[in-house]
């Protein structure tokens, strides 16, 4: 056979095994997000920044600061074996509950029709395992304050996937378990 010949019969065979090759992709990536369904996977919703009002914008970033430092300081306490001050820092999380701060009636309207549901759930959830975390710190109980402080970082994770891609780039693509973020009860 010829090189000539020989290259028209690659050609020829190439083209169906790109063929197969498009619909092998494009089956496996429809698997891909179907298992991801299915595995209760959560894909980013829209962040909820820009629907907020400037007031409740300062409030939450104000919260989330106050919440961040809180939770690098009770880290270092759990590993460290500082149950006072895991109790302490557990407590004052739960106390930065934005919906528990001096809100307006109007505010708290405000604040409802800004953000989904669900983001408020997330929200009382957090707020929820913060209580847990100091309770554990005063039962002086190193692996439930480890295993809740894990879960509430699950839920900064899930909230931020899902509600705060604009300031979380990283975060963005990312899709996390559905349980995360939520009670399991």
């Amino acid at each position: 056979m010829s090189k000539h010949a020989i290259a028209i019969s690659n050609t020829l065979m190439s083209a169906p095994l790109r063929s197969r090759g498009r619909q092998f992709r494009m089956v496996a990536a429809a698997a891909l997000l179907g298992s991801l369904v299915l595995n209760g996977a959560v894909i980013a919703a829209e962040p909820v920044g820009p629907d907020l009002t400037e007031k409740l914008r300062g409030l939450l970033a104000k919260e989330m600061i106050e919440i961040e430092t809180a939770m690098k300081a009770t880290y270092s306490a759990i590993i460290q074996g500082r149950h006072d001050e895991v109790a302490q820092k557990g407590q004052a999380i739960h106390d930065s509950f934005i919906l528990k701060q001096s809100l307006t009636k109007q505010d708290k309207q405000d604040l409802k029709s800004a953000v989904p549901k669900e983001f408020l759930q997330m929200d009382q959830y957090f707020h929820q395992l913060a209580a847990e975390l100091a309770e554990a710190g005063k039962q002086q109980d190193t692996q439930a304050q480890a295993e809740t402080f894990n879960r509430m970082t699950e839920s900064c994770v899930a909230c931020h996937s899902r509600y705060v891609t604009d300031r979380f780039e990283g975060l963005k693509e990312q899709s996390v378990p559905q349980e995360w973020g939520h009670s399991t009860e």
